[in-house]
């Protein structure tokens, strides 16, 4: 195909050339033009009108094409909100029934293991005398309780969006370089045509547009994502089509360039649907509800847990507080032995 392209091209060119050639030739000519320079001229002529017909021709067919493409980049787009409303789905499930209750269990963990060890340490240092008077003693174990209670308190404030950045997520694909995708569009001008092009074909105030595509499309802009933006120009710009007013090889060019880059965007997003794919399980695909019921099984062992790290919260709390009579006997029979 790129053969006869660039065959149908060379053919325009050179009757392009020939036409000259034999406008030159009559030009020379004030009066009386020979007349064989005026039946050559309209051979070349005709020659060139086919040649660029057939160019033209050449350039419908290819714009045909690049708008199966872009049917294709549409129904990818498609696909790939349907994966990612799917894994959004699985995150909002691993961090209701997993990260969120896995932190606070961690958390339980930690302030009860704090609390152990300074019982251990408080209690040492009673062996030890290491007090002075039982008011030194009590302002130790107000600090004790105190920080571990602020501490651990401020750790359960930490936000969804921290969680989920602290690497206990789900596993997300790493994000495609596409900077180089759109070629002769700079950023500037990729999110200029996003607000021509879409926006208004999207937007609750100039359109019909259900409120939840709307959501979807908007995020893409908010985000910047170059390659969905890109896509949704594509799809809301609707069909190619060749001017046939413009000159038929800058048509041509036009074209090509065009699928090219329908080519190109078409598979870094289908790369995209497969990698976010490769993050969702088979069963997540396939038994979405099984994976809930399992989520929030392990939900329940993990409360349990936590329950349990509670008690023993409370039961080193209980311990720590009564290292005061711990105190006092000593005390009282260090005061006895004298």
């Amino acid at each position: 195909m790129q053969e006869s392209v660039e065959h149908q091209v060379e053919s325009v060119i050179q009757y392009r050339k020939r036409l000259k050639e034999v406008e030159n030739r009559r030009g020379r000519y004030l009066q009386n033009v020979p007349a064989e320079i005026w039946q050559e001229l309209a051979e070349v002529s005709r020659g060139l009108e086919k040649a660029e017909q057939k160019v033209r021709q050449t350039s419908r067919e290819l714009a045909g094409e690049t708008n199966q493409i872009r049917i294709e980049i549409i129904s990818t787009l498609e696909r790939y909100n349907h994966w990612r409303d799917q894994m959004r789905q699985v995150e909002g499930l691993f961090l209701a029934n997993i990260i969120r209750p896995g932190f606070y269990l961690k958390q339980a963990i930690y302030h009860r293991e704090y609390l152990s060890q300074e019982y251990d340490r408080i209690l040492t240092r009673i062996q030890r005398a290491g007090y002075a008077s039982q008011e030194e003693l009590d302002t130790d174990i107000r600090q004790v309780l105190t920080y571990g209670d602020i501490t651990f308190d401020e750790h359960e404030k930490v936000s969804d969006e921290e969680l989920l950045q602290d690497g206990e997520a789900p596993s997300q694909f790493d994000e495609v370089n596409v900077d180089n995708l759109v070629e002769a569009i700079s950023r500037e001008e990729l999110v200029k045509q996003f607000k021509r092009v879409v926006l208004p074909r999207i937007h609750p105030d100039t359109s019909n547009t259900p409120v939840e595509v709307f959501k979807t499309v908007y995020e893409v802009y908010e985000k910047g994502d170059k390659l969905l933006m890109e896509a949704y120009i594509i799809d809301y710009q609707g069909e190619i089509q060749p001017d046939e007013e413009t000159d038929p090889l800058e048509c041509l060019d036009q074209v090509q360039k065009e699928q090219r880059r329908y080519h190109r965007l078409s598979t870094h997003l289908q790369r995209r649907v497969d990698r976010l794919k490769q993050d969702l399980t088979t069963q997540e695909m396939e038994e979405p509800g099984k994976i809930q019921e399992t989520m929030h099984q392990q939900r329940q062992e993990i409360l349990t847990r936590i329950q349990s790290e509670a008690e023993q919260i409370l039961y080193w709390r209980d311990k720590i507080e009564g290292l005061v009579q711990e105190y006092r006997l000593r005390y009282e029979q260090a005061e006895g032995e004298n």
